[in-house]
């Protein structure tokens, strides 16, 4: 794994990133990730398809996801919720800095698998406007932005809307997480077949599960989540 990110943060593909490492703020020669933090990132290695539950041998996978299956046909991320990847990702949603987005993005699209089919769009998961108007940005779409460029997906921003404002999910219970999304989302007119719902962390897995269920309702065949991390989506 370490290999790859090398090959990824190579100074000589992004000569123009160069500078300090987000992790331990050391100067560092490749862009925004150093040698040394590049080699102890907790990234995921061989994992379940559907909730990224670590797995042995060649299944991909697991038992709990083979009796409950998820609403989503694939889970693309890259690590647990877990320190040095925490910081980063409070930057992102809390501090206003959005230079983690273009570290995770780059990321998410150099590791995507070689054998899964890109989805024809990303779809970022939309905030209320009074959110994102206190924000002053999208997470999602800034993590879209880096991914969409390598992968040469087109990401759309449109198709899905945050009709109501809601309470911040994080705190809330699985149940209270379900009933604050209730009607809280809107699918506009379309004719993707194929597409990937992007979030910054999958955690009960409530928001996902509901724009999942909509797209599918919508004519979506095939609808995968991609996300940084994900906290544990079931028991283990």
């Amino acid at each position: 794994m370490f290999s790859a990110l090398y090959r990824i943060f190579s100074s000589a593909l992004y000569p123009a990133c160069q500078g300090i490492c987000l992790f331990c703020r050391q100067p560092t020669h490749q862009p925004l990730l150093c040698h040394y933090c590049a080699e102890e990132l907790p990234l995921l290695d061989h994992h379940c398809r559907l909730c990224g539950s670590p797995m042995a041998g060649k299944e991909d996978i697991c038992g709990h996801c083979l009796l409950q299956p998820p609403e989503w046909d694939f889970l693309h991320i890259l690590a647990d919720y877990q320190f040095p990847l925490t910081g980063l990702i409070h930057q992102l949603k809390y501090q206003h800095k959005t230079l983690p987005a273009a570290l995770f993005g780059r990321m998410l699209a150099e590791l995507y698998p070689p054998d899964e089919p890109k989805p024809e769009v990303i779809l970022p998961v939309p905030l209320h406007w009074r959110r994102q108007w206190q924000r002053s940005y999208n997470q999602a779409q800034e993590l879209a932005r880096p991914i969409s460029k390598r992968l040469g997906i087109p990401c759309d921003n449109r198709l899905l809307k945050r009709s109501r404002a809601t309470k911040v999910q994080a705190g809330l219970s699985r149940e209270l997480r379900q009933t604050n999304l209730s009607n809280a989302f809107i699918v506009n007119p379309h004719t993707y077949r194929h597409v990937a719902v992007l979030d910054d962390v999958v955690t009960t897995g409530v928001t996902a599960s509901t724009l999942v269920r909509l797209l599918k309702e919508s004519g979506c065949q095939r609808v995968d989540v991609w996300a940084i991390c994900r906290t544990q989506l079931h028991d283990e």
